[in-house]
């Protein structure tokens, strides 16, 4: 199917105006770097010399805040406009517009993506890791992709629920267990096994190694667990699109 770049463009330009005129929108990745900065002045410095636990401060901030903008605000900010436009009727508008829905998909997609790319880079000095000190490009292609994951897990959701609060009900457990993913990867090795294989716990396993002396190599695994789940997200998004559309009621 053939899209309009024109049609994307005014897409594009109307939720860039939206987040504008609702500032409301990019709150969570402005409070994801506050909080960095916050927890980083309020956290000790963790001695692991004398145990065995690896641990370091910023790490678990850079993997905390990287989780926190790309799962909490990547879902959040591409399913709620999706559900309240549903809620309030106003997709319509566009598709009789004749706006088709890859065209507005890809045209909401590019201004939420560059938000949360670019906290993904402040969240780097915010966190105590110098730029300096880490693979930069590899970094973006990691991140990048989680960020791609989390937009299409919030299209999945905002098409298949009707309203925001059908949206906020099924992306809260979704949001937890992500957010978790840190915590979960640092004091119990159970979990840290199996989140390995999350894109959240690929996420993590790069913030902690970049914070360390040792140089982040970017391996089969982490590849093949990223484009696993992109492929598996976009999969499940086109059977959910495919089966509601953009404006079900």
């Amino acid at each position: 199917m053939s899209v309009s770049f024109r049609k994307i463009s005014a897409v594009l330009q109307l939720k860039l105006r939206l987040i504008v005129s609702n500032m409301s929108i990019i709150f969570t990745p402005v409070f994801a770097i506050i909080f960095v900065i916050v927890m980083g002045n309020l956290m000790p410095q963790a001695d692991t010399s004398e145990t065995a636990m690896p641990f370091s401060t910023e790490g678990f901030l850079l993997s905390f805040g990287l989780i926190f903008n790309i799962a909490i605000a990547g879902i959040s900010m591409s399913s709620s406009p999706i559900a309240e436009e549903k809620e309030k009727h106003t997709l319509r508008v566009l598709m009789t517009s004749s706006v088709r829905g890859p065209e507005y998909f890809i045209g909401s997609m590019i201004p939420i993506l560059v938000i949360l790319v670019a906290t993904n880079i402040l969240l780097v000095p915010a966190s105590g890791v110098s730029l300096g000190d880490i693979p930069l490009f590899t970094y973006l292609v990691i991140t990048t992709l989680a960020t791609l994951i989390s937009i299409v897990i919030g299209y999945i959701i905002g098409v298949f629920t009707k309203n925001q609060a059908q949206a906020t009900l099924v992306s809260t457990p979704i949001l937890v267990l992500f957010t978790s993913t840190p915590v979960l990867k640092a004091f119990n090795e159970t979990f840290a096994e199996i989140l390995n294989y999350t894109y959240s716990g690929v996420l993590a396993n790069m913030a902690e190694t970049l914070s360390s002396s040792t140089e982040y190599q970017w391996n089969l695994t982490d590849t093949s667990v990223l484009f696993a789940w992109l492929v598996l997200t976009l999969g499940l998004f086109m059977y959910v699109y495919k089966k509601n559309g953009l404006d079900s009621e």
